[in-house]
């Protein structure tokens, strides 16, 4: 039996692999990639580094670029884009890190954008709920795997995405 997630992850994915960025796209992919890079070197020694370092290389790449709050913010879709793509897209030697970061983050923005302000309002917050499947996408295309796999990376990463409010302020 065919789910609505699955129908949706298979569609995700069908766009993420077909993706052809523009060079405008790729010029904004390699901005985001920079800046990111920059905020998680500001970041580098903050007092939250040391438990940081429990976590895994795109861990504390993502926990880095988010702890200063100096990310990006993608309104529509409630969502820190960079600071979940970029580690996703960089944890993985890429040809084309830019591609996989564009791919991820126009995933997450789609169903960030989908959940909408009522799913923040309900107390969840979409960098986690969608960024989840995103970083799944971004890691997925960096290192070039095909539509099923991609859908597969996505389905695996919905149980996985966490993300209430009520952590906003803390060390979480």
């Amino acid at each position: 039996m065919r789910t609505a997630t699955a129908g949706l992850a298979d569609e995700l994915a069908r766009w993420a692999t077909a993706l052809a960025p523009s060079e405008d796209d790729l010029a904004l992919a390699r901005r985001s990639l920079l800046d990111t890079a920059g905020v998680m070197f500001a970041a580098r020694g903050h007092p939250l580094r040391d438990p940081f370092g429990q976590l895994g290389e795109a861990g504390r790449r993502a926990a880095l670029a988010h702890v200063l709050d100096y990310d990006d913010l993608h309104l529509p879709s409630t969502t820190h884009v960079s600071a979940v793509c970029v580690p996703a897209a960089l944890s993985v030697q890429s040809e084309d890190p830019a591609r996989a970061y564009l791919a991820g983050a126009g995933v997450m923005a789609r169903l960030g954008s989908a959940l909408g302000w009522r799913h923040y309002s309900a107390g969840w917050h979409a960098t986690c709920t969608a960024g989840a499947p995103g970083a799944a996408v971004a890691a997925a295309v960096a290192l070039g795997l095909d539509a099923d796999c991609i859908s597969t990376a996505i389905a695996l990463a919905v149980p996985a995405a966490g993300g209430v409010r009520r952590a906003f302020g803390t060390a979480a």
